[in-house]
């Protein structure tokens, strides 16, 4: 009898014992995923709180308030910190909490910042998608409150911040006629060499300046319409990698800390005009040039190994071909029409074929100097 009970005994406390076992189980399993759960809200709040997209639920514990629901990239979030600059007739500022874009892009124009500017301007914003289910995170560049591009690389955030600017130009100067063209001033002449992409006016512009010409932008040309002057926008110079051997060659150093991707157009590099040629210029008056009337046309087109060449065109040849590279036609083409017209009424024109980089050079230099 005495040890059947013996047996009875160490029976219920082996029970007890696999029944304390189960429980600790349990209490451990509740608890990793109690962690688990904090540490993702914890990743989730972070990253919405580094991109700027930080919503008021978010801030709330769950049974705690009223939670409002907002909309991606709307409601309350983080302040922007403001950068600004002047660059030529184009002010903006970049408003941004991603501390290395906002890095790169001031040290790519930090000759051209500004404390703060009057009038009006392009804001340019740029912060980060949230991560979801469905869509990895991506760069979100606004225009005035617009979005524009989602780029998915952080080195192809900057060439889509230039790009986000060109869109506002036609918003900020609606007096002005935008072409499709790279634009520089000699003697107080204007000089456009209007083309589409791939023709070489970057590598042509960044050329003629070893020449002594001053830049006035690579991309577009900024004509006034009501003096019918060439506006200054010294934007950094768009290289890509194909040129590299040619700005090389030149003598011009490369700006950016590291190449940048241009979607379609590969990797590119940005240079400032007058940290790339302040050995010639020692100041910033002395490499961008000033308003100017047109006085040369000149519609470059690349041709490897060919022999530099100009062919002259006649006027209205020329303006019938700047007005399909003219961005903003406007909704009067025929008020845009009489301005080309009247813009290159005392102007040379000319079709360059262009093949070694230093005898187009001469041939350019010798056009403008019989002039």
């Amino acid at each position: 009898m005495i040890e059947g009970m013996g047996t009875c005994a160490q029976a219920s406390s082996f029970l007890d014992e696999g029944a304390q076992e189960r429980e600790r189980q349990e209490a451990r399993g509740k608890r990793r995923r109690a962690n688990i759960e904090t540490s993702s809200s914890l990743r989730a709040f972070v990253s919405r709180r580094m991109s700027g997209c930080l919503r008021a639920s978010d801030c709330l514990r769950p049974g705690h308030g009223t939670v409002t629901r907002y909309p991606v990239g709307q409601g309350p979030s983080v302040p922007d910190r403001a950068s600004y600059f002047r660059i030529g007739v184009v002010q903006t500022a970049l408003c941004t909490n991603l501390r290395p874009i906002r890095k790169q892009y001031r040290f790519l124009y930090r000759d051209n910042a500004v404390r703060d500017f009057g009038g009006a301007g392009i804001r340019i914003e740029v912060r980060r998608t949230p991560l979801t289910w469905r869509h990895r995170r991506r760069f979100e560049v606004l225009v005035n409150g617009r979005t524009r591009f989602l780029p998915a690389r952080f080195d192809a955030v900057v060439p889509h911040i230039e790009w986000a600017v060109s869109w506002g130009l036609p918003e900020l100067l609606p007096d002005h006629l935008q072409l499709h063209s790279s634009s520089l001033e000699v003697n107080g002449a204007g000089v456009i060499f209007p083309g589409h992409a791939g023709s070489g006016k970057s590598t042509l512009t960044v050329g003629m300046m070893t020449c002594g010409w001053r830049y006035l932008c690579d991309e577009f040309a900024l004509l006034n319409m009501e003096t019918l002057s060439l506006d200054p926008y010294p934007r950094a110079i768009c290289i890509k990698e194909g040129a590299f051997p040619v700005m090389r060659a030149l003598g011009i150093p490369f700006e950016a800390r590291q190449r940048f991707c241009k979607g379609a157009k590969g990797w590119v590099d940005l240079i400032h005009p007058h940290r790339a040629f302040g050995k010639r210029n020692s100041t910033l008056a002395g490499v961008i040039g000033r308003s100017c009337p047109v006085r040369f046309v000149v519609f470059p087109q690349f041709e490897p190994q060919a022999t530099p060449s100009l062919m002259p065109l006649t006027r209205a040849e020329a303006v019938l071909a700047l007005h399909a590279v003219c961005f903003n036609l406007l909704p009067d083409r025929e008020r845009a029409l009489k301005v080309l017209t009247e813009a290159v009424r005392g102007a040379e024109c000319y079709r360059l074929v262009t093949g070694d980089i230093h005898k187009t050079c001469d041939v350019l230099q010798r056009v403008v100097e019989s002039r």
